[in-house]
């Protein structure tokens, strides 16, 4: 009898962990969670970003300010920096003018004691002169009178008008002693000059100038000699002593020129005897009683 052979026995599928309804529940849940938290972001970002706005709205308005703010000081402190400048400037240039002034003064008193030295003399003689004449002018008058009065006696007026003129006459030659005595003191030549030497009144020094427009020294006295004019005998010079400068314009060849020294007051004289085209010559006279400054400044 013929068997059939025995199937094996299937094999039963095992049940699954967990239930496809469980699992359907489980994503939906996990979809709810996913979508809350993309949502929950997104408010996020737009919180962040509106906040973001602010800040930058901020910063730009803060930009703005500081722009605003340091355009304004820039302006200021230019404005500072012109009026510091301007002032300045305004400073130096009174500065100047008052230094100016300050040796224009200066300059102007020097010449001014300078003047009054050398007018002091002539201005005595002037008086003298003046007086003598004044003298003579009464008597004049007086003879004039005298004709007007007594027209009869011919012979007296005669008489007067001749002892009149005798007067005039010797008043003449007292002007004529008065001008030689102011210019014997000046010595034209070498020979003239050693006259006065032998008096022994003041001492005299020679000099020659050698170059016009340079500092030449005589004694303790500088001179620059600025111009000359040989055919009219005259020349323009500068004397330099105790730091100052005086001027001496268009003066005359052996014409005395009369300077004050030291804080003695000594009168110097300065005579220049010859001049040629760049070149001059003459003496300078000092007092017997300079005082050891005046002396002590010759080098």
């Amino acid at each position: 009898m013929d068997t059939k052979p025995e199937q094996p026995f299937a094999a039963r599928p095992s049940p699954p962990l967990i239930p496809d309804g469980l699992k359907t529940g489980l994503i939906f849940i996990l979809l709810i969670a996913v979508g809350f938290l993309l949502y929950d972001s997104y408010r996020f970002q737009e919180a962040n970003r509106s906040e973001l706005e602010k800040i930058a709205e901020q910063i730009r308005i803060l930009n703005n300010t500081g722009e605003a703010r340091m355009s304004t000081l820039k302006g200021e402190i230019s404005q500072t920096l012109q009026a510091v400048d301007s002032s300045e400037a305004e400073f130096k240039k009174t500065a100047k003018k008052i230094q100016q002034e300050g040796e224009k003064t200066k300059a102007e008193l020097n010449q001014a004691l300078a003047n009054k030295a050398e007018a002091a003399e002539v201005q005595a003689i002037r008086t003298e002169a003046n007086s003598k004449i004044g003298q003579v002018s009464s008597e004049v008058g007086g003879v004039k009178s005298e004709v007007g009065t007594v027209k009869t006696d011919v012979g007296s007026v005669k008489n007067d008008l001749a002892n009149t003129r005798k007067e005039l006459e010797g008043t003449q030659r007292q002007l004529v002693d008065v001008k030689e005595s102011l210019t014997a003191a000046v010595a034209k030549n070498a020979s003239e000059l050693e006259l006065l030497r032998r008096r022994g009144e003041r001492d005299y020094y020679e000099f020659t100038i050698p170059k016009r427009n340079e500092l030449a020294k005589v004694e303790d006295i500088r001179v620059i000699l600025r111009k000359t004019d040989p055919k009219k005998g005259k020349f323009s010079i500068d004397i330099v002593v105790d730091d100052n400068k005086v001027e001496k314009k268009d003066k005359n060849v052996n014409e005395p020129l009369v300077f004050l020294v030291g804080k003695s007051r000594l009168r110097y004289e300065l005579v220049v005897n010859w001049v040629q085209k760049e070149s001059a010559g003459g003496y300078l006279s000092i007092p017997k009683e300079r005082s050891q400054e005046a002396g002590g400044r010759k080098q």
